[in-house]
């Protein structure tokens, strides 16, 4: 029997969806979704009661649910399913029809999990006990999963697949399973490579390519401030971890490097423990977990990433920025003072990032009763990370800090040299080759214009980041720009216009299942702060 959803007509058995112009299969992990949330429509259906149900057999992230509840929101609009951060889902769009027929799953109940890091320490017991029979290993790399969110990075996937392929064939003594071959399997398997990430995917693809080894791996963050999270799956187990670095190609660089030195000349005899690897799945683990805005659990994780490795400071930085998130500001800050004492002259980016990191929390969470004190010694921060950044002609971080300048002079009411400083900012952001990280130059100047009530100025800068952040699709920028215009607006009293711009940003936040973007559409509403360390 068929249904209609939002005017499209679907079949819940077979998962096939007829438009006016094209028929739409959908997945079968995501009719399956699809299928829960109709039949339990009168509640709120929790993430993990669906992960508990419909992934049952195999061990997978949260987010395969994120990306089969966007899929569903593709095909049949944001609309039909809403979004309960922290909570789960709920399918709110009407049914034309609906089948009585159809079998209710049995559903498992919700699994508790507890112990971490304890958990994390039994995976590795599991790794260092594996041992491989053949001398040379066989390993497999599959397409990078793009999280970048652009047009500009489409060409990641593939390409980056066939550049990680050449180096390390290059560089080890490993048996690479050729492009060609890992695509073909992806094909007999019916596995879109847009969604290889899924746990669920890794154990066929491992047996149809007989590989010893399989690699995935996920790009993330900003261009030049690039974030590569990684996973090695072997027989039993999984090793992962992030690698920052300033080029796409420097990571893919990085990560063949540790491959190669990891595995490339494996002997089972001859096997040592290497240190660092239960420090990075730590942190891989909380970086995880932080993206999904669940701060007070990546905490102990990076702790005990910290724990195995003292001098790891992306660690110490992002438990820095948990423990901001979470209203724990000076703790933050006494993390960061330590790693401007760690970081030395030989990581300045790490020194770099402290010491804007410091001012940034400075600025957007007052502590102390003397504000303009407290806007001093942010100032005096920045200035030293632009200073640091100037000496390593590093143009991102010159920008950044020439931002948050401007957003200081902004709140002081010096509005000249605040259109000076961001002016400054927006022209180093033109020389990169991403045009969207022009956007919140844009804004800040915007709110320049508005306070000064300059109005029709501040809606032409708005625009002009409403259009760059379109043509990007980067979706954190729209919800950025239309927050914006929210905040002008209510500045303005005019708080039915404010509601619809933020409406209008809550809706791109819940339509990508970002829990991030969720979270800071909710603080406008609750009159609370948007900002967060990102």
């Amino acid at each position: 029997m068929r249904h209609n959803i939002n005017g499209l007509s679907v079949d819940l058995k077979t998962g096939v969806v007829l438009t006016s112009s094209e028929r739409i299969v959908i997945r079968s992990k995501t009719l399956q979704v699809l299928v829960k949330l109709i039949d339990l429509r009168d509640r709120i259906v929790s993430k993990q009661e669906l992960l508990d149900d419909i992934w049952h057999d195999v061990i997978v992230q949260e987010q395969v649910l994120a990306q089969s509840v966007k899929e569903l929101r593709d095909i049949f609009g944001s609309d039909i399913i809403k979004t309960f951060p922290r909570n789960g889902y709920q399918w709110v769009a009407e049914l034309a029809s609906y089948s009585d027929s159809t079998s209710r799953p049995v559903y498992k109940k919700p699994f508790f999990q507890v112990g971490i890091v304890a958990a994390i320490i039994l995976v590795f017991s599991a790794l260092f006990t594996s041992m491989f029979t053949s001398q040379k290993l066989t390993i497999a790399l599959l397409p990078v999963d793009n999280a970048m969110q652009d047009k500009e990075h489409n060409w990641v996937s593939v390409q980056g697949l066939e550049y990680l392929n050449q180096r390390l064939a290059q560089t080890s003594e490993l048996d690479v399973i050729g492009s060609g071959h890992v695509l073909y399997a992806l094909e007999r398997l019916e596995i879109d490579k847009r969604h290889v990430f899924s746990g669920g995917n890794i154990y066929p693809l491992r047996a149809k390519l007989e590989a010893d080894l399989l690699v995935k791996t996920r790009l993330t963050g900003f261009p030049l401030d690039y974030q590569l999270h990684y996973f090695i799956h072997t027989e039993h187990s999984v090793e992962r971890g992030v690698i920052n670095a300033e080029t796409v190609n420097v990571a893919f660089d990085e990560l063949i490097e540790i491959v190669a030195k990891r595995f490339g000349s494996y002997h089972p005899n001859n096997f040592q423990f290497h240190e660092n690897v239960f420090s990075n799945e730590a942190f891989a683990r909380g970086v995880e977990l932080y993206l999904k805005n669940e701060f007070e659990q990546a905490t102990p994780l990076f702790a005990s990433a910290l724990q195995g490795n003292h001098e790891l400071l992306a660690a110490r930085r992002y438990l820095a920025a948990s423990y901001a998130n979470t209203s724990r500001q000076d703790e933050a800050i006494a993390l960061l003072k330590e790693n401007i004492q760690l970081a030395g002259t030989q990581q300045n980016r790490e020194l770099i990032r402290a010491y804007l990191m410091i001012g940034y929390l400075k600025i957007n969470w007052p502590q102390a009763d003397d504000r303009e004190r407290e806007l001093q010694q942010a100032s005096e921060h920045i200035a030293l990370a632009k200073q640091l950044a100037e000496q390593q002609q590093d143009k991102l971080f010159i920008a950044y800090s020439y931002e948050e300048l401007g957003k200081i002079k902004r709140l002081q009411g010096q509005y000249v040299q605040a259109i000076r400083l961001l002016t400054l900012a927006l022209s180093y952001h033109q020389e990169f080759n991403s045009t969207y990280g022009q956007t919140a130059a844009l804004i800040e100047l915007a709110k320049v214009a508005a306070e000064q009530l300059e109005l029709d100025e501040s809606t032409r800068y708005l625009n002009q980041a409403l259009t760059i952040a379109e043509r990007s699709n980067a979706q954190a920028n729209l919800v950025w720009v239309y927050l914006a215009k929210a905040d002008i607006a209510r500045s303005q009293l005019n708080e039915d216009k404010a509601k619809l711009y933020a409406l209008q940003a809550k809706k791109i936040a819940q339509h990508n299942d970002n829990q991030l973007l969720i979270s800071r559409v909710e603080a406008w509403f609750n009159h609370t702060s948007v900002y967060s360390v990102n």
